[in-house]
């Protein structure tokens, strides 16, 4: 390996050991109850980080080395965990005090269903949000390319039963009633994907035909000049029947 890849492994987990040591919040990331985050989800802020050409063999390459010391992975090798760490998920305690607005972001498929029905989440989830409408589009840009971005009259939504945790900067939550969303009008969100779609079909079409492909018109069928039907064989039998019949006579 050349000193120039060692120092950019070296670099790597360096800045792998403060996320998940120290800041796993300052990143946008939520470890599960045991302290694991999702390697898949590591890879990502690595590459928001400047570190675009980290691959999860870079990982491995790490726990190989002396990695091994600072960092366990799981049975299945899908997450990872720093050995000793300095933050705390204290889930526990509901906070009652919350900015009057906090931002989340959703994929944009589900967004007619959040403003009908709101925000829930799964037994071992979250919904995260943040004070930061940055940060909230960075979260969600990790599961949708172009993310919906909610606003959360959260102190509101805590006077009618929602409840609210905090870890780090970030803020989390199980349930949010639809009347404390706001979001873009749905009626543009849906002209921007239909707009998308459009656009995506004729990239499709293009696509299909390489450089020097032409259309082929289909020739069209000359119509039979209108008049008497050609005499079919039965009729020239009657025909010939009816001569011979005639001339017997």
């Amino acid at each position: 390996m050349s000193k120039r890849d060692l120092f950019r492994l070296e670099s790597l987990k360096k800045l792998i050991l403060y996320i998940l040591s120290r800041k796993p919040d300052e990143f946008g990331l939520l470890p599960d109850k045991d302290g694991f985050i999702k390697k898949k989800e590591l890879i990502q802020v690595l590459h928001e980080e400047g570190f675009g050409f980290a691959r999860e063999s870079h990982i491995n390459e790490i726990m190989m080395n002396d990695g091994r010391d600072l960092f366990e992975l799981t049975e299945d090798n899908k997450k990872i965990r720093a050995k000793e760490i300095e933050w705390d998920v204290e889930l526990q305690s509901p906070i009652m005090n919350v900015p009057k607005l906090l931002y989340t972001c959703i994929r944009r498929r589900a967004y007619p269903l959040v403003l009908e029905k709101g925000l829930f989440s799964s037994d071992e989830s979250y919904i995260i949000l943040s004070e930061s409408e940055n940060m909230a589009i960075r979260i969600g840009s990790r599961k949708d390319q172009k993310p919906i971005l909610l606003e959360i009259r959260a102190q509101e939504a805590i006077d009618h039963g929602s409840i609210f945790f905090k870890f780090g900067i970030l803020y989390l939550s199980k349930w949010i009633p639809n009347q404390f969303i706001s979001g873009p009008p749905i009626e543009e969100e849906y002209k921007d994907r239909r707009k998308e779609k459009d656009r995506e079909k004729k990239d499709k079409i293009k696509e299909s035909f390489g450089a020097g492909t032409f259309y082929l018109k289909p020739e069209k069928k000359e119509k039979e000049k209108k008049g008497k039907k050609k005499k079919g064989w039965k009729e020239e039998v009657r025909k010939a029947r009816k001569k011979k019949y005639l001339d017997f006579f």
